[in-house]
């Protein structure tokens, strides 16, 4: 077997699913269309995001000097775990797929890390190498378009024939020459049904994201107020979306991840209750969270999503815990002012006196502008 051919089994021996294998050289389209977006306003909120890291992201051989190829690997990530029954009184909320299981970053990186042992081993000398997985500055889909493991879909997703979207990329600079693989000669043709979907409508256009109207965006990087106008297309997500990924046809036979960490180890993960989430303190949510994305948001952003959630399930039973999280002073300023929008979102007199007893507290303070007008937005909506 040749050198490349070897690589690539040693890739798949180590728990990828699929490898393909890019030359090194600039990812000049991938540049323009990162820039563009950035011009536009695609990419506010994400403050690293710039043109600067725009130019490094595509240029490998600045990130390692001497680079000859790039590995594209990907391993399906896909659990299924149907959703726990909807009873009365147990509202609960929904977590990307993605998340269910441990933080893929450092679940790939230590695939990574065995591959490029290996690599050695098969390339009888010491082989210099840098393994990104999706937070380090490359442009990873772009990458692995080119080395031919998929085409970009519409919502912006790499789509891998026999795979679909629901795998996680992760490549390896090497200064090692080995045989590039050709891109993917597919599309999607005329279906759209992931524009259609999309509950917020983030994509604006075909391959077109609106960062700041993904949900995804609004439940994990926001650290400000959710905008009010998108809480109510939010549905039951708390942290990630997978709308527009269900929907794609090219996701019916997906290829079944075998990885165990990235799996759901209960409903909790994957549907978590949301009444216990209000309640959680910074040392259970650590706890609870250790090892896997969800610790991203943090409690108090979690507890946030987790109100706009209730507010959107509007199931009476929360009505007495948001109510206690709208009165505890501890609470993050933003938990209270979403625990109170969410109160408004409900018929029942006693969200209403909640909402009448924290205006009347607000009222003797002059730190608390926010949550007075979110009160009084509430207030509104409530009479």
């Amino acid at each position: 077997m040749s050198l490349t051919e070897d690589v690539k089994r040693a890739a798949l021996e180590c728990g990828f699913d699929r490898v393909g294998i890019s030359d090194a050289a600039p990812l000049r389209a991938a540049e323009a269309a990162i820039q563009e977006r950035i011009r536009a306003g695609m990419m506010d909120g994400l403050r690293w995001f710039t043109p600067e890291r725009a130019r490094l992201a595509t240029r490998p051989q600045e990130l390692l000097p001497g680079a000859r190829s790039i590995l594209a690997l990907a391993a399906s990530y896909l659990g299924v775990r149907p959703a726990p029954t909807r009873r009365p009184g147990v509202p609960r909320g929904r977590v990307a797929r993605y998340a269910w299981g441990r933080d893929y970053h450092d679940v790939l990186k230590d695939l990574g890390r065995d591959l490029l042992n290996g690599i050695e081993t098969i390339a009888g000398r010491p082989v210099a190498g840098r393994i990104f997985v999706d937070s380090s500055p490359l442009a990873e889909r772009a990458v692995a378009q080119r080395a031919g493991l998929g085409w970009f879909g519409k919502n912006t997703m790499l789509l891998l024939p026999g795979a679909g979207s629901w795998a996680f990329l992760c490549e390896i600079i090497l200064d090692l020459e080995l045989e590039p693989d050709q891109p993917v000669g597919k599309s999607c043709g005329a279906c759209r049904r992931c524009l259609d979907v999309c509950p917020t409508g983030a994509l604006v256009a075909p391959g077109v994201l609106d960062n700041s109207r993904c949900i995804s965006f609004l439940t994990i990087e926001l650290k400000e107020r959710i905008p009010r106008h998108l809480r109510p297309l939010m549905g039951e997500w708390i942290f990630g979306c997978d709308d527009c990924q269900e929907v794609c046809p090219v996701n019916r036979k997906p290829l079944p991840g075998r990885i165990e960490a990235l799996r759901a180890y209960d409903d909790e993960a994957a549907f978590p209750r949301l009444l216990p989430l209000l309640t959680l303190t910074d040392e259970a949510f650590r706890a609870r969270y250790r090892g896997t994305p969800v610790l991203r948001a943090k409690r108090w952003g979690l507890q946030r999503n987790a109100c706009v959630a209730l507010g959107n399930l509007a199931d009476p039973v929360a009505i007495p815990a948001l109510a206690g999280t709208l009165s505890d002073e501890e609470a993050h300023p933003l938990v209270r002012e979403h625990a109170a929008w969410a109160l408004g979102r409900f018929p029942q007199r006693e969200a209403r006196r909640a909402l009448e007893r924290a205006w009347a507290g607000v009222q003797r303070t002059t730190d608390a502008s926010a949550l007075r007008e979110e009160l009084g937005l509430a207030l509104d909506r409530a009479a």
